[in-house]
């Protein structure tokens, strides 16, 4: 599938199959995140790779918007250096975006968790000072029994201008 592909076709994906995910396609999301664009190169991110089974369930916990967490079979941490207060937010986004896009082309799905205790998860996975959570993304292979919720866009005549502002025609 290629890339423009698989940005069409993302879902966000709440419930997964029990089925673990192999390392290497975790590694390869991880990479996907390395990989992303950052101001002036400074890649202000961590990632942290979470399978233990216990470790997901207290994120679930930790997480009011990601309960669902807990239920997958793995989690990647996203930590932002917090000493990079201009641009670590922007680069870290584009990193989530890497990895999510990444995951769904190997046939895993995730969701952006935006509600979470962050300094009780920075104290549960040991994150040193000058690091704070980003988000966690759990990934996991889709539960056909509860599919990913579809991902309804409003008509390109209403949010695509050319030249100025309320110009819909190229």
């Amino acid at each position: 599938m290629n890339i423009v592909d698989v940005m069409k076709t993302r879902r966000v994906q709440r419930a997964y199959a029990n089925r673990p995910v192999e390392i290497d396609k975790l590694r390869a999301i991880v990479d996907a995140g390395r990989h992303a664009m950052s101001a002036r190169n400074l890649q202000p991110w961590n990632f942290i790779v979470i399978r233990d089974p216990a470790t997901l369930k207290r994120l679930g916990e930790l997480c009011s918007t990601g309960k669902f967490i807990a239920e997958a079979p793995a989690a990647i941490a996203i930590l932002k250096d917090t000493n990079n207060t201009r641009w670590a937010d922007v680069d870290c986004a584009q990193a989530v975006m890497n990895m999510a896009n990444a995951g769904w082309s190997m046939g895993l799905g995730t969701c952006w968790i935006g509600t979470f205790e962050g300094d009780q998860i920075a104290s549960l996975l040991g994150i040193p000072a000058g690091w704070a959570v980003f988000t966690v993304l759990p990934f996991g292979y889709r539960d056909d029994k509860r599919p990913p919720q579809a991902k309804p866009l409003k008509p390109r005549a209403e949010v695509v201008h050319f030249e100025k502002f309320g110009n819909h025609q190229a």
